[in-house]
């Protein structure tokens, strides 16, 4: 199969062309189609005709895209379409990511597929919004919703606890948000186990986390035990939302469950420390 993946420099699109080798490949970096320019994205799903369009291409800088929306719903929701436009005129599936921001937090417990949706800040919205431009375009569209998400390229979470438990004898951690750390690995391995299952009758919204739940302090507990056993845990402490004060407001609970796409695809999750294991031996 004829696989284009958006986004080849972003976590979750170098995964993806590390994953699916067995399929003919085409990866392209915003050198090679700048998703500002819709005539650009035509241009180049023209030219190489694909089976299959995977688009894990996004703005993601959360506070940023509150000076820059324009840009964000650009790349977040306007390229979606054109891509969406172009899969259904080829009648190709077409898989795009969104993410947990969509919703508040306001819920008690995790949040399935047709919850109600409430972004807290621009980059949330343009998501949103992206999913349902795409929704509206129609065809054979999957959108996985996913969380968190960490590997050991580019600016995460994952690589700044690491970093900071070497850098410093005292870090500070948020512990009243709650969510789901997704390693790209773990993304990228559950696209390569869905892809032979697309059909016309499972189309639709999922979320796409491994099992569990923690807050953000717990995540970085559990980082840096792993990979740091230098550091002294209890110099490590969890800290208020109200204490550590960015210019979004993050959802406090934005636990996805993943009991829809589990049932669908007939996937085995696993915990989500389990996960985070497997790329500290990555």
């Amino acid at each position: 199969m004829k696989i284009l993946v958006t986004g080849i420099n972003g976590q979750v699109g170098h995964a993806l062309m590390h994953e699916l080798t067995e399929h003919e490949l085409i990866g392209l970096s915003r050198d090679d189609c700048d998703l500002t320019n819709p005539d650009q994205i035509k241009q180049v799903i023209d030219q190489h005709h694909p089976d299959l369009i995977i688009n894990p291409a996004a703005y993601t800088k959360v506070d940023q895209a509150e000076d820059e929306p324009e840009l964000a719903f650009k790349i977040n929701r306007d390229a979606p379409k054109v891509i969406a436009e172009k899969a259904q005129e080829y009648h190709i599936p077409l898989i795009h990511f969104s993410t947990d921001y969509v919703f508040d937090g306001e819920k008690k417990a995790a949040y399935v597929e047709d919850d109600p949706t409430h972004p807290l800040g621009v980059y949330g919205q343009s998501k949103f919004a992206g999913e349902e431009v795409i929704q509206a375009v129609g065809g054979h569209i999957y959108i996985f919703r996913t969380s968190w998400v960490y590997s050991n390229i580019g600016h995460n979470f994952y690589l700044t606890m690491k970093r900071l438990s070497t850098e410093q004898d005292e870090i500070n951690v948020v512990a009243d948000q709650f969510g789901v750390p997704t390693s790209n690995t773990f993304i990228a391995e559950q696209i390569k186990a869905i892809i032979p299952q697309l059909t016309e009758n499972n189309t639709g919204v999922y979320h796409m986390v491994p099992y569990g739940s923690c807050s953000w302090y717990e995540f970085a507990k559990e980082i840096i035990s792993q990979t740091n056993i230098k550091f002294n845990l209890k110099n490590l402490h969890p800290i208020a939302t109200d204490e550590f004060p960015t210019k979004t407001k993050r959802p406090s609970n934005s636990i996805l469950s993943n009991a829809k796409i589990k049932q669908t695809f007939n996937l085995n999750f696993n915990n989500w420390s389990y996960v985070l294991e497997k790329v500290v031996h990555e």
